[in-house]
């Protein structure tokens, strides 16, 4: 008897078992089905798991998933209304039967149905979150954000939903009601500014949202001084780059925060890596002028004087301030004068130390860069060691920086010395000895070894991500091109050219490259040494010969040079800078953007025109 007692059991539990099995392998079907797709048999399979077994919630839920994708919304409604009877009180299923009905085009009964979910937890938060849910999900969101103030109220919490609801007026552009819940939230979380910051992120790059968010910033600051909110309000002008606003709101915030030029450093700081370098300066002279702390003080002087510069770069840029054949452009004929004086002004103050040692630094660079005062420039860089021996990486660059002026001397033998020591050292930066190697393949250009060059070239080309890997790869490139077909002729003329032209032996260059294109008409280079003629005309101020120059390049070698879009756009600078023709101007530009669409100077043309039209703004 107890045996056929046990054989009974072993059977039930054998039976339930397979059973289990079975379900398992259904429900991972019917999943598989639904991640495909394939909703209609799915359906079938949670339909059929559900019969078996009405009261598993996988089952029913999966179910319902089903008759939403397909739209089946009455049956949906059915199983809902079946579930609730076990879980009446249960809000979110309350709530999924308010969205079937939604959906089945039934608003008054889902709306009713909304309500009584959230009669049954009136004061729970987690009620009004879950209905929240659900009302986005169906594109509600007027709905939502009354039911989001309608939680405040209910319980008794005025700063409830803050981030749901600013993030929710954002997605329906009431940005300034957006920024009122921000700053209400950040009143109650006053560390989380850098959250709050990335969320507002998500609109501020739009002016008409930036703008209604300043006006609400401005607005509370009326009636409260918040440091914070003045650290919102800089950051929200710096989102729209207004280095200008955002530097006054900076001088309130240090006055406020009582930091003594400090806050106002950090803006410059920030101003000057954005390359806003008026502003950089205006803010560097106030942090100096408060004046800001010992320890940051040389900081702000070397960085007002490095703005200065910086400037004068632009206006050069602006201007097409360009030496003639090697000649200088004296200090008070430049923009330089002010960040030399400065810079001289802080060798004066801070002897032998770091900052003394960067201001020769820049001063040399000024000189050799800017003015071609090539024994100047080599004074100032051999004063940085004096000033401060064994700063290595500065060192480094020093040597750098003469090599280069000795290439312009003409004397490559002792400026390879220097680039030799560079590319040797090992507390070189793996980015200083790129950049010696590649100067010492352009030696062996110029000194025709023009397969040494290509051996060392290639060696810095296979690491894209240098910082010399791009000129690598153009000098690499042209050498591979012209090489083989020079006939040890052409390209030892043109690399005599270039070398000319590095020492800024202008006239003497463009004769070389016009008697290049004369003797070989057919070499591949000729396009380049026209590049080259016509950008030599242009620092000449010879105007009208390089218009005929870039002229002769885009119609003799429309089809096969690679250089047409930069020749197009150079062409419009001449017009623009030198000869001053802003109709002619404007059409070249107008023709690099019809000829050479997909062209990376594209941007700038577009820029330039709006600018010579008045309309850039």
């Amino acid at each position: 008897m107890a045996l056929r007692i046990l054989i009974v059991l072993l059977i039930i539990v054998a039976s339930a078992y397979s059973q289990t099995q079975d379900q398992a392998i259904k429900l991972r079907l019917a999943q598989s089905y639904e991640q495909g797709g394939d909703f209609e048999n799915a359906a079938k399979l949670y339909q059929e798991l559900l019969t078996r077994d009405s009261t598993n919630y996988v089952y029913f839920d999966g179910l319902r998933r089903m008759y939403m994708q397909l739209k089946k919304y009455d049956e949906a409604i059915s199983i809902i209304e079946r579930r609730l009877t076990l879980t009446p009180t249960d809000v979110n299923l309350r709530g999924a039967l308010g969205s079937a009905y939604y959906k089945a085009g039934n608003e008054k009964e889902a709306d009713a149905q909304w309500e009584q979910a959230l009669a049954l937890e009136r004061t729970n938060q987690n009620a009004y979150r879950a209905i929240a849910g659900i009302l986005i999900e169906n594109r509600l969101l007027d709905k939502t954000a009354d039911l989001y103030r309608r939680a405040r109220v209910a319980c008794k919490d005025p700063n409830l939903f803050a981030v749901d609801l600013a993030q929710l007026l954002a997605m329906s552009m009431d940005y300034a009601g957006a920024t009122v819940e921000f700053v209400r939230w950040l009143k109650q979380n006053p560390t989380q500014l850098a959250f709050l910051q990335a969320k507002m992120s998500s609109f501020t790059g739009k002016e008409d949202a930036r703008m209604a968010a300043i006006g609400v910033l401005r607005a509370a600051l009326k009636k409260e001084e918040d440091q914070q909110l003045y650290e919102l309000l800089a950051w929200t002008y710096l989102e729209g780059r207004d280095f200008g606003a955002a530097f006054e709101v900076y001088k309130t915030l240090d006055k406020i925060a009582k930091a003594q030029g400090g806050q106002i450093y950090t803006f410059a700081e920030r101003a000057f890596k954005e390359r806003a370098f008026d502003v950089a300066s205006k803010a560097y002279l106030e942090a100096i002028n408060t004046p800001v702390s010992s320890v940051r003080l040389p900081y702000a002087k070397y960085g007002y004087a490095c703005s200065l510069k910086e400037l004068g770069v632009l206006s050069d840029s602006a201007q097409k301030v360009l030496p003639i054949d090697g000649v200088p452009v004296t200090e008070s004929q430049s923009g330089y004068a002010g960040a030399l004086r400065y810079f001289k002004k802080i060798i004066d103050e801070h002897p032998h130390t770091e900052f003394s040692a960067k201001s020769y630094y820049q001063i040399g660079t000024i000189q050799f860069e800017k003015f071609f005062d090539l024994d100047g420039a080599i004074a100032s860089f051999e004063q940085v060691e004096e000033e401060l021996p064994g700063l290595n990486v500065i060192m480094f660059d020093v040597s750098l920086k003469i090599g280069q002026i000795l290439v312009a001397k003409g004397d490559t033998a002792a400026a390879a010395k220097r680039y030799q020591k560079v590319a040797a050292a090992p507390g070189a930066t793996p980015d200083q000895q790129d950049e010696a190697n590649f100067r010492l393949a352009e030696i062996e250009y110029f000194g025709d070894k023009f397969d040494d060059a290509v051996q060392r070239l290639g060696a810095i080309a296979i690491n894209p991500k240098a910082d010399y890997a791009n000129d690598a790869i153009a000098l690499l490139a042209f050498l591979q091109e012209n090489k083989p077909q020079s006939s040890g002729q052409a390209l030892a003329q043109f690399s005599q050219a270039d070398f000319l032209a590095r020492q800024r032996r202008n006239t003497e260059a463009i004769a070389v490259f016009l008697d290049v294109i004369q003797r070989n008409p057919q070499a591949l280079l000729v396009d380049d040494a026209l590049m080259r003629v016509a950008s030599l005309q242009s620092q000449a101020h010879l105007y009208s010969d390089a218009v005929a120059s870039y002229t002769r390049l885009l119609t003799q070698f429309k089809e096969s040079s690679i250089a047409l879009d930069r020749a197009q756009f150079n062409l419009g600078e001449i017009y623009d800078k030198g000869l001053q023709d802003r109709p002619k101007a404007i059409a070249a530009y107008e023709k690099l953007l019809a000829d050479y669409p997909q062209s990376l100077l594209t941007t700038q043309a577009r820029k330039r025109i709006r600018e010579l039209r008045g309309d850039s703004f």
